[in-house]
C-alpha cells in the first residue's frame, strides 16, 4: 500500500475528519523526466520550422538571386578597362540575353545596353515550302511555330501563284540568280549493269516500268525503286516539269521513297543497287564512293554542257527577297550584296556552275533597284548588325551556307555594347580573348511549374518532367500495393486465426525492414528483366518508371496492411455479431460492414503510403533514371524529384550555384506535396471516423 493509500484509509477511519492534503509531492526523477519531453517537443517543433526555413530560404534564393548560366560563347577579342564594345562566339544560347540585361565576363559584372544578336538562321523546307514562308501570313507562322523567312533559297523559279499569295499580303519576291546546277541522276555504286540513259528511257524508269528488264533485256528482271525529293521541293518540281510537263501522276503512283533531305536520298540509293533516284550535284559530289552518275543522251553534266545547255537536267538557282524588307532591314540588302560579290569564288567548290556573267550582272542590278542604290558597294560584315533568317531549297541551302561562313568570319557576329563598372569601379578588370560570357537568368515561378524541361546547364528550369516521373512511379506503385496489402490486411484481421495472425503480421512487417536500396537492385536486376522477357527488349528500356514503381509498392505493402490490419481489427465484434444476426455472410459483413466502419483508418494508411511512395528515394534513383523526361510511357526512363536530388547532391556540385539552389526548390515543392497529402489524410480522419 502506498503512502497516499494509507493516508487516505487514516483519514477515513477518523473522528475529527480533518481536510486531507492530496496535493502532489515533488519527485525529482518525475520533474527530469517532463523536462526532457518537454525538450524533446521543442526540439522537434524547431528543427520542422528549421528545415522548412532553409527550404523557404534556398527556395526563394533560386528565384531571386544572381544565377549565372555559362553560354558556352568566349568573347573573341581582348578587353582592356575601357573597352564598351565587343563581339562573341554565335549560338542559340546568347538568346538568352536582353538588353538592360546583366552579363558577367570573368569576375567583372555588366549591363548590357544594347544587344545585336547577329547569327544566320538556315532551314531546309524545299522551295516550294520556303515560299509558302516567305508568303504566309503572320498567324499561320505563329501556328507554325516559325519566323518569316528574310531569303528564300530556290532551286526554281518562282511560279505565278505564289507570287500572288506574295502580293496579297504587299510581299513583292525580287529574284537573284547566284549559279546553276545540274540534277544528277544517281545509282548505287554497287550497281553493275547501267552507265547511261536516253531521255527516253529516263521517263519510263520514272514513269510506267516496275522491273530494269522492262526497259533493256539484257538488264536484271528486279523491281525498280525509285528515290525521289519530297513534292515541296524545287528539284521536284524542275524534274517534274522537265521529263513530265508538270504532271507528277505516273511517278507517284511508283511508291517512290521521298524526303526534303538530300543526304537521306543519297543513303538509299546506295544500300539498294536497284535504286535509282536523282538531286542537286553538288550531293553527287559529296557521296562519290557511294553513287555513280549516269549521262543523259551521253552527256554528263559539266560547266560546259550546263552553260550551254546541252545537259538536258541543268536549272538555275536563286535567292529571292522582298525590296522593301531590304530597306526596312538593311543587314539582308548587305548580305545579299556580299552574297553576288563572292559566289563566284565558292560555288564551284560547292558543287555547283557559276552563273553566266549576263545572269550574274542581272542579279546586280536587281539589288540595286531594290535598294535604291548607285551601285553594288562593299559590305564590311563587322558594321552590319541584325539577324538572318534564310529558308528553302536543300540544293542551294549548301552555297547559302559557305556564303554565311564566309561573313561571319569577315567579323559579322553578335556584339556587345556593355557599362562596365556596375558592381563599383574597381570591379574593372581586363579580359583576355576566350573568356565565356555568362548572363543572369532568374527561373520564375510560371516558368517553373510549366515549362516541360529540366536543363539547369542551358537555362530549362521546368520541375513538370519530375512531378510527373514521381507521380507515376507512386500511382503504380499503390495500384500494386493498395490490392496487396489490403487484401493481406482483411485476411489477417477477419480470417486468420490467432495463432497465424500472430505469427504471420510480424513477418510481413519485417519486409519493411529491408533496406532501400536492396529493393533497387531487385527492381534493376530482377523486375526490369522480367518486364522485358515479357513485353520485349524493344519496348522496355533498362531503366523505367515501371519496374521502379512496382518494387515501390512491394515496398509499401506492409505499411498499408499493418494500419489497415490495425483499423479493421479495432472493428467491435458487435457490429460483426449484428450482421451474422441479420444473415449475412462472412464475405458480406467484411464488405459491408467492416470495411465501411474502418474506412477512416484505410484512407489514412492509403493516404500516408502515397506520402512514403512520393519520398522514396533510393528505388528510384536506382531503377528509374538519371535525367528527366517528360514522358508518360511506364517503360520509358524518367528521374522523379527524390532521385534528381540524390543524384545532382551527390555529385561535384558547387556551393550556391544554380544547381545547388534548384535542389531546395525541387524540395520545397516534394514537401508541400507531401504537407498537403497529410493534411488531407487528417480532413479524411476526421470525416470518416466512427466512434464505438
Amino acid at each position: 500500500m502506498s503512502d497516499q493509500q494509507r493516508e487516505l484509509t487514516h483519514h477515513l477511519i477518523r473522528s475529527d475528519r480533518r481536510p486531507l492534503d492530496l496535493k502532489h509531492k515533488f519527485k525529482i526523477h518525475e520533474a527530469i523526466i517532463q523536462v526532457s519531453l518537454f525538450a524533446c517537443g521543442l526540439l522537434s517543433i524547431f528543427t520542422t520550422l528549421g528545415i522548412i526555413l532553409v527550404l523557404g530560404n534556398e527556395s526563394i534564393a533560386f528565384f531571386t538571386r544572381d544565377q549565372w548560366v555559362n553560354s558556352n560563347r568566349p568573347i573573341l577579342s581582348d578587353m582592356d578597362d575601357q573597352t564598351t564594345v565587343f563581339t562573341v562566339e554565335p549560338g542559340k544560347a546568347l538568346e538568352a540575353v536582353e538588353e538592360s540585361g546583366i552579363i558577367r565576363v570573368g569576375q567583372e559584372v555588366m549591363e548590357v545596353v544594347e544587344f545585336q544578336n547577329n547569327q544566320i538562321d538556315l532551314d531546309v523546307v524545299g522551295t516550294g515550302g520556303g515560299f509558302k514562308r516567305f508568303c504566309a501570313l503572320d498567324v499561320e507562322l505563329v501556328e507554325l511555330g516559325v519566323k518569316r523567312p528574310q531569303i528564300v533559297n530556290a532551286s526554281r523559279p518562282i511560279n505565278q501563284g505564289e507570287i500572288d499569295r506574295c502580293r496579297s499580303i504587299g510581299i513583292r519576291p525580287v529574284p537573284f540568280r547566284v549559279g546553276a546546277d545540274a540534277l544528277a541522276i544517281t545509282v548505287s555504286s554497287d550497281n553493275d549493269f547501267i552507265t547511261e540513259l536516253s531521255f527516253a528511257e529516263l521517263r519510263q524508269i520514272f514513269g510506267d516500268a516496275d522491273h530494269w528488264s522492262d526497259l533493256r533485256s539484257d538488264w536484271p528482271n528486279e523491281p525498280i525503286q525509285l528515290v525521289i525529293p519530297g513534292q515541296d521541293s524545287g528539284t521536284f518540281d524542275f524534274f517534274v516539269e522537265a521529263v513530265f510537263d508538270d504532271d507528277p501522276t505516273a511517278m507517284l503512283a511508283s511508291d517512290p521513297i521521298m524526303s526534303e533531305n538530300d543526304n537521306q536520298l543519297a543513303g538509299s540509293i546506295h544500300r539498294n543497287p536497284f535504286s535509282i533516284g536523282f538531286f542537286g550535284y553538288s550531293y553527287y559530289l559529296a557521296n562519290t564512293d557511294d553513287l555513280k552518275i549516269l549521262a543523259l543522251d551521253s552527256v554528263e553534266p559539266s560547266a560546259l554542257s550546263v552553260e550551254d545547255g546541252s545537259y538536258a537536267l541543268s536549272r538555275p538557282l536563286f535567292i529571292y527577297s522582298d525590296a522593301e524588307l531590304m530597306l526596312e532591314q538593311p543587314q539582308v540588302a548587305d548580305f545579299i550584296s556580299y552574297y553576288l560579290a563572292r559566289v563566284n569564288e565558292v560555288i564551284v567548290d560547292v558543287g555547283y556552275f557559276q552563273a553566266s556573267t549576263e545572269a550574274l550582272a542581272k542579279a546586280r542590278d536587281e539589288w540595286m533597284r531594290a535598294t535604291a542604290a548607285a551601285d553594288l558597294r562593299p559590305i564590311d560584315p563587322r558594321q552590319v548588325s541584325g539577324a538572318l533568317i534564310a529558308a528553302g531549297s536543300s540544293t542551294v541551302f549548301p552555297l547559302t551556307e559557305r556564303i554565311g561562313e564566309l561573313f561571319v568570319e569577315d567579323g559579322y557576329l553578335p556584339r556587345f555594347q556593355v557599362k562596365r563598372g556596375l558592381r563599383g569601379e574597381n570591379t574593372i578588370a581586363p579580359h583576355s580573348a576566350g573568356v565565356a560570357v555568362e548572363y543572369n537568368d532568374r527561373p520564375t515561378l510560371i516558368e517553373f511549374f510549366t515549362n516541360t524541361s529540366w536543363i539547369p546547364a542551358i537555362g530549362e528550369f521546368g520541375v513538370i518532367p519530375l512531378i510527373n516521373a514521381t507521380l507515376m512511379t507512386s500511382t503504380i506503385a499503390m495500384l500494386v500495393a493498395l490490392p496487396l496489402g489490403i487484401g493481406a490486411a482483411v485476411y489477417l484481421s477477419e480470417y486468420a486465426s490467432p495463432r497465424v495472425r500472430s505469427s504471420l503480421k510480424p513477418v510481413l512487417e519485417i519486409l519493411a525492414g529491408i533496406p532501400t536500396v536492396v529493393y533497387g537492385y531487385f527492381a534493376l536486376t530482377f523486375m526490369t528483366p522480367l518486364l522485358r522477357g515479357i513485353f520485349g527488349v524493344e519496348v522496355v528500356n533498362i531503366y523505367n518508371t515501371g519496374s521502379a514503381g512496382i518494387v515501390v509498392g512491394i515496398l509499401i505493402i506492409p505499411l498499408i496492411s499493418s494500419m489497415s490490419e490495425d483499423a479493421l481489427h479495432a472493428v467491435p465484434n458487435a457490429l460483426r455479431e449484428a450482421s451474422y444476426g441479420l444473415g449475412a455472410t462472412k464475405l458480406e459483413t467484411v464488405i459491408k460492414v467492416v470495411i465501411p466502419a474502418a474506412l477512416s483508418g484505410i484512407l489514412a494508411a492509403f493516404i500516408v503510403a502515397v506520402s512514403r511512395a512520393i519520398g522514396e528515394t533510393m528505388i528510384v534513383a536506382i531503377a528509374a533514371g538519371a535525367g528527366p523526361n517528360f514522358s508518360f510511357n511506364p517503360f520509358d526512363s524518367a528521374e522523379t524529384m527524390t532521385g534528381h536530388i540524390a543524384r545532382i547532391s551527390g555529385g561535384d556540385l558547387s556551393y550556391d550555384s544554380i544547381d545547388y539552389n534548384s535542389i531546395f526548390a525541387i524540395g520545397l515543392t516534394l514537401f508541400l506535396m507531401t504537407f498537403i497529402l497529410n493534411a488531407l489524410s487528417r480532413v479524411i480522419i476526421s470525416r470518416f471516423r466512427e466512434a464505438y
